[in-house]
């Protein structure tokens, strides 16, 4: 299987041109020429399969807006980095933010760069983060602390499977590392870059716990399906996470939609995330008492099973907290001042614009639409 430098696969079916998506949506004058100036600063690409997702005609299909650049992204607000990573860099590639656990960026590349990414600053820019890997793995071995590696990026399944089995072997290796996760959103996106290599090296290194993010019932597809059950067969314990998304997903509807389908398929809903407030997706925000009022009709419609923790990564770094609970609630205008676990106050800017219906028939009511 070929190679670049770094380990990461070299794929031919990404959509990465306004000429290319052209063909694939029917786009105005101008609307090829916005995507052309945000792709200026925060560069897209765009599996041929989840763009085949797309609804031609739905200018708010929910697959369209979380892959398709949009103008506002060059609204200001928000920062480049609002969990302050480059603060927990331990090495190039590895962030640890807490006790026994950190975050390991084993690939720097992702099938998709979703429009509402928290690492939008260095996505599709040529960070390399593959090339401290050695690094990183030594720093594991002395740090008598960690017990747990999240394995993120970018995605961990662009790498080579012969790349990612080592990586685990190493990791395995180390006795006091009990706790494995891989983050990905591969078997959404891009299901058929998931090769029969990359099952085996999941089967020889389990129990390895699977995270896949998913925000909307139209990515479970038979595809989406089928790699799901193959992960199964090969040992991984699967959970999701979801971030909650403007226009996209923040409706109890469509949440209880995707949390039943998921649970059907044997997949635990983990994480129903705030909006992160990462510059160049401001228009991606939702409420903090919508959010809220979501998470209370899903209690009262919604089986257990299918309710992930609504939670907020403190704004400045200093992690994250349930907002269904008590950590939150001062506000100051448009600032809402929460209190992390370790007692420090950290400042989130709830200045999200209101959610509306997008008439996408989740909901029985088909006819109504408006403000909600």
């Amino acid at each position: 299987m070929a190679e670049k430098k770094g380990g990461n696969l070299v794929t031919p079916s990404f959509i990465t041109s306004v000429q290319e998506l052209s063909d694939r949506l029917p786009l105005q004058k101008l609307e090829k020429k916005e995507i052309e100036e945000v792709a200026q600063v925060y560069p897209f690409r765009i599996p041929l399969f989840y763009a085949g997702l797309m609804d031609r005609k739905n200018p708010l299909c929910p697959i369209r807006l979380q892959a398709v650049p949009s103008v506002q992204e060059l609204k200001t607000g928000g920062g480049p980095d609002p969990l302050s990573e480059a603060a927990i860099a331990v090495t190039p590639s590895f962030l640890k933010r807490y006790p026994r656990r950190g975050v390991f960026l084993v690939s720097s590349e992702c099938a998709m760069y979703c429009r509402f990414c928290n690492r939008k600053r260095v996505v599709g820019k040529g960070r390399a983060w593959e090339e401290s890997t050695e690094e990183t793995l030594r720093y594991l071995e002395k740090d008598e602390e960690i017990s747990e590696v999240i394995l993120s990026g970018g995605d961990p399944f662009m790498l080579a499977p012969t790349r990612l089995a080592c990586i685990l072997e190493r990791l395995r290796s180390i006795k006091r590392i009990d706790v494995l996760r891989i983050s990905t959103r591969f078997p959404v996106v891009f299901p058929e870059g998931i090769h029969q290599e990359h099952f085996k090296a999941i089967r020889g290194h389990t129990p390895i716990w699977l995270i896949i993010h998913i925000n909307h019932p139209k990515e479970v597809t038979r595809e989406f399906a089928e790699a799901v059950g193959r992960f199964r067969k090969a040992g991984a314990i699967l959970i999701s996470q979801t971030v909650l998304l403007r226009d996209i997903n923040d409706c109890s509807h469509i949440l209880s939609g995707l949390f039943q389908r998921l649970v059907g398929l044997g997949v635990k809903p983990y994480y129903l995330f705030q909006f992160d407030d990462v510059q160049g997706a401001q228009h991606f925000k939702v409420r903090l008492s919508k959010g809220r009022a979501l998470m209370n009709e899903l209690r009262r419609n919604t089986s257990g099973l299918c309710i992930p923790q609504y939670a907020l990564d403190i704004t400045g770094g200093l992690g994250k907290v349930p907002l269904e609970y008590s950590y939150g609630g001062i506000r100051k205008g448009m600032n809402v001042i929460l209190r992390s676990p370790t007692g420090k106050k950290g400042i989130y800017k709830d200045n999200g614009l209101k959610s509306r219906c997008t008439n996408c028939g989740f909901c029985l009511d088909k006819g109504k639409s408006g403000k909600r």
